[in-house]
């Protein structure tokens, strides 16, 4: 009885002991998560979406390269893209390279 009592306090205070950095990861994690969630949202197949070089920029915003499938099933090449919110998801294919390009320097640069 009392190893389980000491074992789950441990467990507490091992959960309530978490470093700044191992916050800050999680935090990025998921947003990164959030973000190619929102991607996937805007392609063709979903499932076969490659992420690569993703990272949080300035403002929060989850921003990296997606490789998806066009409609005849080929990969069409790494692109950029910015997920701000669900509505608010930019792929460099969406608007003129200036414009992406613009927004790209704004939130993740």
């Amino acid at each position: 009885m009392r190893l389980a009592i000491t074992m789950a306090l441990m467990l507490v205070l091992a959960a309530c002991g978490k470093t700044a950095a191992q916050k800050q990861q999680e935090e990025a994690a998921t947003l990164t998560t959030l973000g190619e969630k929102y991607v996937k949202e805007k392609i063709l197949e979903p499932n076969q979406a490659q992420f690569r070089n993703q990272f949080i920029g300035k403002g929060g915003a989850p921003c990296g390269e997606v490789n998806a499938k066009d409609a005849f099933g080929g990969y069409i090449g790494y692109q950029r893209y910015i997920s701000v919110a669900r509505d608010l998801t930019l792929l460099a294919q969406d608007v003129s390279p200036a414009e992406f390009e613009a927004q790209w320097q704004q939130l993740c640069k």
